[in-house]
């Protein structure tokens, strides 16, 4: 059944502006090498569902979604379904042992008709056809068509993208300066990325300033998904005063004034005049 055409307008909508977002690299993909396989997935929502097409503006077909997605983060990865299903990856014997990043196939037997990419929480995002688009869909709900997955990510990117989902629990959480570290009714900003990096056996100082010397030194040039981004504030003068995450395509998630905990830009406005430096601390 064909879409009405102002849903079929709004998936074109969706699709021209990621274009427009992108860069003119020479990758095809470099526009968003810069994010974590379940941001990525999670930001082709809505994009079209189109036979034999892998790139957000001409819209994507089911293994075509997962062509590019893989493909942006720099893996070598088939572009047909049946090539997908077999490549030589771990492979996942149950919905249950699915994690973030890994791709997941339906169909019968050894026959898949379609696959998604597993973005944690019971849910993959897959370009359906009888939707016309990429959509966001509850794994259960496809439980008796589930053949196999496939691991795909490295240990690295995998532990970005679980890193990511963890810090997104905590939207919306109050900011409350020198909120007490250890209780997550309210956080600062140093106390957030404390929180969220201490679930991966990672500890950070208490204060910014101090988590701005920990790791590695990186440019906001080559910037990735979980590294620390460091900004100052009207109240710390020239001195560092305030720390995020950065997510990928220009973002970061940190907490600030009204909204706690958000996804925020680092290249506009107050961020933007105020960015001071970076720090990696994920090996």
């Amino acid at each position: 059944m064909m879409k009405s055409l102002a849903h079929r307008t709004l998936g074109i909508t969706a699709a021209i502006t990621i274009a427009l977002s992108a860069t003119t690299a020479v990758s095809a993909y470099a526009a968003n090498d810069d994010m974590d396989a379940v941001s990525l997935a999670k930001k082709m929502v809505g994009v079209d569902y189109s036979k034999s097409n892998e790139k957000p503006s001409a819209g994507f077909d089911s293994s075509g979604l997962i062509y590019y997605v893989y493909q942006t983060l720099n893996y070598s990865v088939p572009r047909s379904l049946n090539e997908q299903f077999n490549m030589n990856k771990t492979k996942i014997s149950s919905l249950a042992k699915a994690e973030p990043g890994d791709v997941l196939f339906f169909g019968s037997g050894n026959k898949p008709t379609y696959a998604g990419i597993y973005v944690g929480a019971g849910k993959m995002v897959m370009a359906s056809q009888s939707k016309d688009e990429v959509v966001t869909r509850n794994v259960n709900d496809y439980k008796s068509s589930f053949i196999s997955g496939k691991s795909i990510l490295s240990a690295k990117d995998r532990l970005k993208a679980e890193l990511i989902l963890t810090a997104q629990k905590y939207l919306g959480t109050p900011y409350v300066f020198g909120a007490k570290y250890g209780q997550t009714k309210t956080m600062d900003c140093s106390s957030f990325t404390k929180t969220v990096f201490a679930e991966y056996g990672i500890t950070l100082p208490r204060v910014s300033r101090d988590q701005a010397k920990e790791g590695t030194y990186v440019s906001k040039s080559n910037l990735q998904v979980g590294d620390l981004v460091f900004f100052t504030t009207i109240d710390s003068g020239k001195n560092i005063g305030h720390v995020g995450i950065y997510v990928g395509d220009g973002n970061m998630i940190h907490t600030y004034g009204e909204g706690g905990v958000k996804f925020t830009s680092i290249n506009k406005e107050w961020w933007a005049d105020h960015y001071v430096t970076a720090r990696r601390v994920l090996n």
